[in-house]
């Protein structure tokens, strides 16, 4: 699957990926935050970057997905391929115990639709599972800082109330249901897998976060959230403010 991609990334997305010297030799949760709707292209890029630096037979890189793209046709079947499995507590410290390293995104949908007017924030919607995933497992953070994904489409609004009228976040655990504009598809409710607009893609990986070194074996969570959002966010405006213009980077 690798190199049918790295023409798309290289090319298409121009991608960027800096730090993955950060990367301590143990398994690790690596954290990123969710862009680019169903499509995900900073997932795929990150892939990529981290088989190409670690290679394919170094360590596993596990990403955890959302149900519904893991059962996706086509999409779900690429994603496995990828090494994506649905996202759980109980897959993830399995995983972690097996010495892979995994990759979670708390935003999830959230982050992933999240509006245009919002597309260089991070938007974690106060999920704090992977911390206490993170403390329990005893593996250290690694922060995946991404810019560029939530430009290959154009998400106009918030879209919660939508999918809490229609019982998305019942029926189909997906929080939003916004109007994005995507091609070919055009104005849609939601999104489909779609053509991405050639948006210019940074990463940043960022130097690992040992949650018990700094907040102890009975952390205050909403402290320890506070601090790795801020750092992520601190990274991902830096990324943001090389951009000059949106979408050409």
């Amino acid at each position: 699957m690798l190199p049918r991609f790295w023409l798309a990334a290289q090319v298409y997305f121009r991608a960027d990926v800096k730090g993955l010297e950060n990367v301590p030799d143990e398994p690790v949760l690596f954290v990123g935050n969710h862009s680019g709707g169903s499509n995900t292209p900073d997932t795929f890029v990150f892939t990529l970057a981290y088989h190409t630096y670690f290679t394919v037979e170094g360590r596993p890189l596990v990403a955890l997905a959302h149900e519904i793209v893991v059962g996706m046709p086509v999409i779900g079947d690429m994603a496995r391929k990828f090494g994506m499995v649905k996202a759980g507590q109980t897959a993830a410290a399995d995983l972690l115990r097996e010495g892979a390293n995994v990759l979670v995104y708390p935003g999830g949908d959230v982050e992933a639709l999240r509006p245009w007017r919002d597309r260089n924030k991070i938007l974690f919607d106060g999920r704090k599972g992977f911390l206490k995933l993170a403390h329990e497992q005893g593996v250290k953070i690694v922060p995946v800082v991404a810019k560029g994904g939530q430009e290959t489409f154009f998400v106009f609004n918030d879209g919660r109330r939508t999918a809490k009228l229609l019982r998305f976040d019942k029926l189909l655990r997906v929080k939003t249901l916004p109007i994005s504009l995507s091609f070919p598809w055009g104005l849609l409710p939601g999104d489909l897998p779609h053509i991405p607009f050639p948006a210019k893609i940074r990463m940043q990986v960022l130097p690992p976060i040992d949650l018990r070194e700094m907040f102890g074996d009975e952390p205050d969570w909403d402290r320890a959230y506070g601090y790795v959002t801020s750092v992520m966010q601190v990274a991902l405006s830096d990324l943001a403010a090389k951009n000059v213009i949106p979408v050409l980077g």
